[in-house]
């Protein structure tokens, strides 16, 4: 979830719940004022009809709103209010009203009076100041929504666009990241931090390119002399147990030697140093390749196929092209067994390498990693070229078995 959604969300929660809590809290409010309001024009119209009696002697009756009774008892103060309810002829139903009764005396005479007023029209009341202050209440707090909505998006926009700048950053293009300043501290702290962050980065990287590609060269003119005094000594009359421990030692320099041509090979593809002079269709070099390969297969015994429906178009350097081709021809071979046998297919949008082979099931996460190797005689380096010279191509190559291995290579869309 994104940070600016996570902010809306929880003022969105956070503006219904004190919406809803004011909304209830305001009701009650409310309803209290009006009821002491009625309270009050309920006990002042008591007083009224008191003087009305003792001005005119006429008892007013308006039932049920008003009713005055004469009462044959002695005077005793009484004011209460009580909620009752009486039938309404003109409804044809009980009504709930608020009843206001109070004992008055006048000229030696006992009066009660009860004033009563409906509880539907101060409901009414609550309801036609209510639901407008609702109404403004959610307007409000809608607008405040919005518009804080718009002010974070737009202050958040800054953070987007470096945030994107920081994803796209790559140390071999050698190019600065572009960042944008805000003018919030915290944001301009975090610029600083990450220029800060990425020159070092970018330094180390520097210095590291540079200090492998400078041992491989140094390493292979020592491991080249130390091959050729060893093959020179071979050609001494040697006895059996010196001349395998040398031939075992020249195999062994040998092997150091392609590992670090192939460590070398991997520096170049990352660093793009060899520059792509058009385009290639692999269809044709496939072919080729098949070809220089007949040997080996022969001597495996293993039938290879190659199906063609259109041409695999790809921008890449011709040379790393037949590494490419030649990387995957020799995993095919090498992990194959014999009698085994290769199906090679390629049209416009994909290419595929399948081969026969052990049952296990290798893992498309980690097979393309370095030094991962499929039996002890590989460098487990082949398909971690292969990886890279794809990634640095907009190719995507995938790895799946059923019954046969197979390695996919497609256009990254």
């Amino acid at each position: 979830m994104k940070f600016l959604t996570k902010i809306n969300r929880n003022y969105l929660f956070l503006f219904s719940l004190v919406l809803v809590i004011l909304s209830i809290t305001g009701y009650f409010v409310l309803k209290s004022i009006i009821l002491d309001s009625t309270k009050e024009s309920l006990a002042a119209r008591s007083v009224l009809i008191k003087k009305q009696i003792e001005e005119t002697n006429v008892i007013p009756e308006l039932k049920p709103l008003i009713e005055v009774v004469e009462l044959k008892e002695p005077f005793r103060e009484k004011k209460q209010f009580n909620q009752v309810s009486y039938f309404n002829p003109a409804e044809k139903e009980n009504e709930i009203y608020l009843e206001y009764a109070e004992n008055i005396q006048i000229k030696n005479k006992v009066y009660q009076i009860k004033i009563r007023e409906a509880s539907v029209e101060s409901e009414d009341l609550e309801l036609s100041i209510a639901i407008p202050i609702f109404t403004l209440l959610l307007a409000a707090f809608a607008i405040s929504y919005f518009i804080t909505k718009r002010l974070n998006k737009t202050t958040w926009n800054i953070f987007e666009h470096n945030l994107k700048q920081i994803e796209n950053f790559d140390f071999r293009k050698n190019t600065e990241i572009q960042l944008r300043s805000s003018n919030i501290d915290e944001f301009d702290r975090l610029n600083t931090v990450v220029h800060n962050l990425t020159d070092k980065l970018k330094r180390d990287f520097l210095s590291l390119k540079e200090f492998t590609e400078n041992a491989s060269h140094e390493i292979q003119s020592p491991l080249a002399i130390a091959s050729l005094n060893l093959e020179e000594i071979l050609q001494l009359e040697l006895k059996e147990e010196p001349f395998k421990k040398v031939v075992a030692a020249i195999h062994a320099i040998k092997r150091l030697s392609a590992l670090n041509q192939n460590l070398l090979l991997l520096t170049k593809i990352e660093n793009n140093q060899f520059a792509a002079t058009g385009f290639i269709v692999l269809n044709e070099l496939i072919q080729r390749k098949i070809d220089e390969f007949e040997p080996l297969f022969r001597e495996r015994n293993s039938t290879v196929t190659f199906t063609s429906q259109s041409g695999f178009e790809v921008k890449m350097n011709p040379q790393l092209a037949e590494i490419l081709l030649n990387n995957l021809l020799s995993n095919a071979v090498n992990h194959n067994f014999k009698n085994g046998y290769v199906n090679i297919k390629a049209d416009q949008n994909e290419l595929t390498f399948c081969n026969t082979g052990l049952a296990s099931v290798l893992d498309n996460e980690t097979i393309f990693n370095r030094f991962v190797k499929g039996d002890s005689k590989s460098h487990g380096l082949g398909l971690a070229i292969v990886k890279q010279i794809c990634d640095t191509h907009q190719l995507k190559i995938h790895y799946a078995h059923n019954e046969l291995h197979c390695f996919t290579i497609n256009h990254v869309m």
